[in-house]
């Protein structure tokens, strides 16, 4: 009896595996196409729970930091995909920090940080 629960245990690691794999694969294939860019900033942040939903935001922004493109992935589980975050385009990152944006979260500000570090250099 406990073999088959053991058994059953480890299918079900080796299936998680598998599917994080595919899902590192898809963040890396965004992630590839968001930065074929001329000019601009990249940014990445992420919003890790341990329990509850958790967020991966993807921001592209001129040299001006208007953003030009936005993707965001959010949700539980591994079948999650980016999605277009139109919400934000064609705003100035200043003002994802400074208002109280509607879809302003923590993955957000980290991805607006990143994008102002490398305006520093």
């Amino acid at each position: 009896m406990w073999g088959y629960v053991i058994i059953g245990f480890v299918l079900m690691w080796v299936l998680q595996i598998i599917l994080s794999s595919y899902q590192l694969k898809h963040y890396n294939k965004t992630l590839k196409e968001m930065s074929q860019r001329n000019s601009g900033f990249l940014g990445v942040g992420v919003d890790k729970r341990r329990f509850g939903v958790g967020s991966v935001v993807i921001i592209v922004c001129n040299k001006e930091g208007v953003v030009t493109e936005s993707r965001m992935l959010e949700g539980v589980t591994v079948f999650q995909r980016f999605k277009q975050n139109n919400a934000i385009i064609n705003e100035h990152i200043d003002k994802l920090i400074k208002v109280e944006h509607q879809h302003f979260s923590n993955a957000t500000k980290m991805a607006v940080d990143k994008i102002y570090s490398q305006m520093a250099l």
